[in-house]
């Protein structure tokens, strides 16, 4: 077609012509036809028609020319919102991401937007300005473009969930708090089952959270991709799907454990897709396979495509319904037996995981009736256990701002762990122990400046809490030896860190409730003969710290048996993985 003929079509007439261009192929006539037409057709639409042009070039990689494309369209039409909202997030993938709230902030702001499908704009443009504002740690900043868009439209389950747990991140509690036209019990329903681990000691909520989770964002169509199971390898294989196999909280947890499998009789594999954070650690869990399957650019159904291709007889997911999760992997059943491990310390509700791995401790059989696993019980706890030498810290408690002869009471879980209850017991202990610190980490400026707050509400001088910034993993155990006992957390125990803490000598103190992610900690110390450590309410939590700070002798005899205990935990990830594999080996034959 010559220019003239292109300049005088219509818009639609452009759109299925290139339509028609592309799916023969043809990206690049396609892209060239809305350029040629959006510089010489006279049609008030050209803006259109560019954003059509931008959209195809960041589909072909032309960033630039997709950046240029939206600003020519908003030249044209500055109250084009989709065109801004694009533009944003392709400066977001720029890294420029002043830049890319600044547009949001435009279409959220803009008097010309009217009507429904308008205040939808606006919505997903303070969404997008949340979701890049918590990624950048700025939870107060987040709080507030939720905060607007749940009153532009309270129905966004979405958004109310991610809302809850931005409270939860800066210690605003309670996180659940009735809005106009959201109630509080609207955010309970709505609320992601990861943020009701931490919320709720009950594990009826839990299963609640959980099922009406799947039912929003998993109830997906299923087909069964292992058609040709049970198969009859000389080794069974174990697969193990994760996201996570790197410096991360699940990833810590895990290389003991995968070197301890037997490949005598057991073929392991990951199907991962995980960050290359570039760690030696990273390195080392690699090593710890037989196969490792790159799953990163596939989506859900060729990486399950993938799995029944390898004829995985077991695949361990270690997501469950946390960040990262791919539970659409899962619906199509690429392996006949399917289980949840590690990543998500509740029921996943998931109809196609068929069990979970545990201990009698963690999951005692009172709790069964609120999982739709089958719990898959491991010898001592279901934690991995081990032991790696931790250096003497390199700094002195003055130089980390402790007192040299205070009583350091620890606790470095993630703060989202914390509310008003164990806060509370906190401050009792510091009332009660007069030379007593409590040593938290600085997670946030928003959390920091919210605890400081409850410092001061509860009495006691912002001087007997000490703030602790982010370090290394190696660093940070260094520290933890710093430490007199380490405090806890409570209905989210701590996992890895417990792990972390116990290795490195440091008592800890722990409150088990009903679910399984209070018993988490509590499971460590049982496996280890520390149950005068494990409390089943506050008051008993409280007074048992405040006995541990007057009878220092006993404290010590604890940080001993941890110590003089390293050959227990370096035989616990074999033990573990022996029981694992037994029972494994009997469900695959069962099949």
């Amino acid at each position: 077609m010559q220019v003239e003929d292109i300049s005088q079509l219509g818009l639609d007439q452009v759109i299925q012509l290139a339509e028609q261009i592309q799916k023969a192929g043809r990206t690049a006539d396609a892209i060239a036809l809305y350029t040629l037409w959006t510089q010489n057709s006279p049609s008030t639409d050209r803006h259109i028609g560019l954003f059509n042009q931008g959209v195809m070039q960041l589909n072909a990689g032309d960033i630039d020319g997709a950046e240029q494309a939206y600003r020519l369209s908003l030249d044209l039409y500055p109250g084009f919102a989709q065109a801004r909202i694009n533009l944003g997030l392709l400066l977001e993938r720029k890294g420029q991401f002043d830049e890319a709230m600044l547009q949001w902030s435009q279409v959220a702001a803009s008097g010309y937007l009217q009507g429904a499908a308008n205040v939808e704009l606006q919505t997903l443009a303070l969404n997008h300005i949340g979701r890049l504002q918590e990624q950048l740690k700025h939870y107060d900043l987040a709080e507030h473009a939720l905060t607007q868009s749940l009153q532009l439209n309270p129905r966004q389950s979405d958004a109310l969930q991610h809302w809850v747990h931005l409270r939860s991140k800066q210690c605003k509690w309670p996180a659940m708090q009735a809005m106009p036209g959201v109630s509080v019990n609207a955010m309970l329903t709505g609320t992601s089952p990861l943020a009701m681990l931490a919320l709720h000691d009950d594990p009826a909520l839990q299963l609640m959270a959980a099922q009406s989770f799947v039912q929003r964002k998993f109830n997906l169509p299923t087909h069964r991709l292992c058609v040709n199971a049970p198969y009859k390898h000389e080794r069974i294989r174990i697969g193990y799907l994760s996201g996570d196999l790197c410096t991360h909280a699940v990833g810590l947890l895990m290389a003991d454990l995968l070197e301890a499998h037997d490949r005598s009789q057991f073929e392991i594999y990951a199907f991962d897709y995980s960050i290359e954070d570039g760690s030696e650690y990273r390195q080392r869990l690699k090593n710890a396979f037989d196969h490792v399957v790159d799953i990163r650019a596939l989506d859900d159904h060729q990486a399950a495509a993938e799995i029944a291709h390898a004829e995985i007889d077991v695949l361990l997911d270690l997501h469950g319904l946390s960040s990262g999760a791919r539970p659409g992997i899962l619906s199509m059943q690429p392996a006949p037996l399917q289980g949840t491990y590690l990543g998500f310390i509740g029921t996943t509700a998931l109809p196609w995981v068929q069990f979970v791995v545990t201990d009698r401790f963690a999951l005692p059989e009172a709790l069964t009736p609120y999982f739709s696993e089958k719990p898959l019980y491991v010898d001592g706890s279901f934690l991995p256990l081990n032991h790696t030498p931790t250096p003497p810290c390199s700094q002195s408690r003055t130089e980390l701002g402790l007192p040299e002869d205070a009583f350091v009471m620890a606790c470095f879980n993630n703060v989202y762990k914390f509310n008003t209850e164990m806060f509370a017991t906190w401050m009792n202990i510091l009332k009660r122990v007069d030379d007593a610190v409590l040593w938290l980490l600085d997670d946030n400026a928003s959390a920091t400046r919210e605890l400081k707050k409850q410092i001061a509400y509860h009495g006691v001088p912002l001087d007997r809490v000490v703030f602790a910034k982010r370090t290394s993993h190696p660093e940070y155990r260094a520290r933890m030896q710093l430490a007199d006992v380490f405090l806890d957390t409570t209905p989210y125990n701590s996992g890895s860190t417990a792990r972390d803490v116990l290795d490195c000598g440091l008592p800890m103190v722990t409150l088990s409730g009903r679910t399984f992610v209070s018993r988490m900690a509590g499971s460590l110390l049982h496996s280890i003969g520390l149950d005068e450590l494990i409390t089943d309410n506050h008051a008993d939590y409280e007074n048992l710290v405040v006995d541990l700070a007057a009878d220092r002798a006993r404290l010590a005899s604890y940080r001993h048996h941890l110590i003089q205990g390293h050959k227990l935990r370096e035989a616990a990830p074999a033990k573990l993985v022996l029981s694992l594999e037994t029972q494994l080996k009997q469900m695959v034959q069962a099949l």
